[in-house]
């Protein structure tokens, strides 16, 4: 059975994040470790790191047969840095969006993408740690009873 187009666009979202390397282009190294719904602290060893979470999802019946639907995906980087942690959030944050920017529409899975807001909190306890959230909402067609 094939997988619901909602978990498609996930699944693309997860290969197009695993992308985010120095090697690639980008500015981090953060695609090499990617979680989905990770919920446990991570070691400083998997740092820098991005975890998402497709948390909600609005339905409009758009008709007889088909359902619109914007999914909203939390995405977070994660970075330990002695220094600069601010700046080494914001080229995570820079990394993610020119990710999703490559085809927003993930192989024409979804209608469109949009970035829908985003956060940095840095904590120092015994080490600096920094986590950035981005929220992102991705409009996509199903149908009517599907996903």
């Amino acid at each position: 059975m094939t997988d619901s187009i909602r978990q498609q666009i996930i699944t693309a979202l997860d290969t197009r994040l695993k992308t985010i390397k120095k090697t690639a282009s980008y500015k981090t190294d953060a695609g090499n470790n990617v979680f989905d719904w990770l919920d446990r602290d991570l070691a400083d060893s998997e740092l820098d790191a991005i975890v998402y979470r497709d948390k909600t999802n609005e339905i409009s019946a758009e008709g007889f047969d088909v359902s619109g639907n914007r999914v909203r995906v939390e995405i977070e980087a994660k970075t330990k840095q002695a220094s600069g942690t601010a700046a080494r959030l914001r080229e995570i944050i820079e990394d993610i969006y020119k990710a999703i920017g490559t085809d927003e529409s993930f192989g024409g899975l979804a209608i469109e993408s949009s970035p829908a807001g985003e956060s940095i909190d840095i904590d120092q306890v015994d080490t600096i740690r920094g986590n950035a959230t981005i929220a992102i909402d991705i409009s996509y067609m199903s149908p009517k009873w599907g996903y």
